[in-house]
């Protein structure tokens, strides 16, 4: 898990830029850079739906906590927890897991039959062979690294379909700004979220927002009317850059479209319990009003 975790963060970081940014800024303040959850995307199908990739951080030590419905954006999401004991800071504990998945028959003839014609190319998924590798590591650790690579390249290496035509991709970003950009990117991690209630310096996320736009010059997701999503009554409090651009294929072209952010959590303690940074003190769950509004980082800005 700790390899796997660590090599879609570096992926992550890699190709958005103001994640370094924004992490060397943190640092430099003194305060640590800890993951809150980590967020997928996936198109409804056989091989590649929500499940697939639940079973694959089954095996990695994870378990399904909460399902979610988001009626106006057509999609079904999970939340799932790393193993985490008792009395353990949230700085020592893996990021939770968010998975998201397209709700097909919710749209239109057109929409579903342009995305069936792409995922119906996926025909099988790596799962019995990440089962089988699994079970030889206990008799075997020196093949760990291959096995957190395999599962690293399949959850970060983005669509199993082919490359999208540019007009399919239109086609479903007039009904779904979510299935167009999944179309594109597949299940590589949409957002890596970083826990602000864990730090030092920054006492509010309208602090850290703050100093996020006003010191770092970087904008932040204002839809629904409001920076932060969430308020303290829900005791989850959420706020994120807007997606940057990425020049990616498409079969007939170059075309440049949103990518990833950074998306900050504020999590409230639970009636009775102290703010002190042990994980099961905090609220651990999504809001789905929230979590609405931070899909829609990665929508095209005119």
């Amino acid at each position: 898990m700790d390899k796997v975790i660590k090599n879609l963060w570096q992926i992550y970081r890699n190709k958005v830029s103001q994640v370094k940014i924004i992490e060397e800024a943190i640092r430099n303040q003194g305060d640590e850079w800890s993951e809150d959850h980590i967020a997928f995307r996936t198109l409804p199908g056989k091989y590649c739906d929500m499940s697939v990739m639940q079973q694959v951080f089954e095996l990695l030590g994870y378990t399904k906590c909460d399902e979610y419905v988001f009626k106006d954006k057509k999609l079904n999401a999970i939340s799932m927890n790393p193993p985490v004991e008792n009395g353990v800071h949230s700085t020592k504990v893996f990021p939770k897991v968010f998975i998201s998945v397209l709700e097909l028959s919710s749209f239109s003839v057109e929409f579903q039959n342009c995305l069936l014609n792409y995922v119906c190319d996926v025909q099988s998924a790596p799962l019995e062979k990440f089962r089988t590798d699994f079970q030889n590591l206990k008799g075997n650790p020196a093949k760990m690294n291959e096995f957190a690579e395999s599962i690293t390249l399949f959850l970060s290496s983005g669509a199993p379909w082919r490359k999208p035509i540019f007009d399919d991709y239109e086609v479903l970003r007039k009904e779904s700004e979510y299935a167009a950009w999944t179309l594109v990117y597949g299940n590589t991690p949409n957002h890596f979220t970083v826990s602000i209630h864990l730090m030092k310096k920054f006492k509010s996320l309208k602090e850290f927002n703050d100093f996020v736009q006003n010191n770092l010059k970087i904008s932040l997701n204002s839809a629904g009317g409001s920076i932060i999503k969430g308020t303290p009554s829900v005791k989850l409090e959420q706020s994120a850059t807007l997606a940057e651009e990425s020049l990616v294929p498409f079969q007939d072209g170059y075309k440049k479209i949103p990518y990833a952010f950074v998306e900050f959590a504020f999590r409230h303690p639970l009636e009775g319990k102290s703010h002190n940074g042990i994980w099961e003190n905090y609220y651990q769950g999504f809001v789905t009003d929230n979590a609405d509004k931070i899909f829609e980082s990665t929508n095209i800005r005119n």
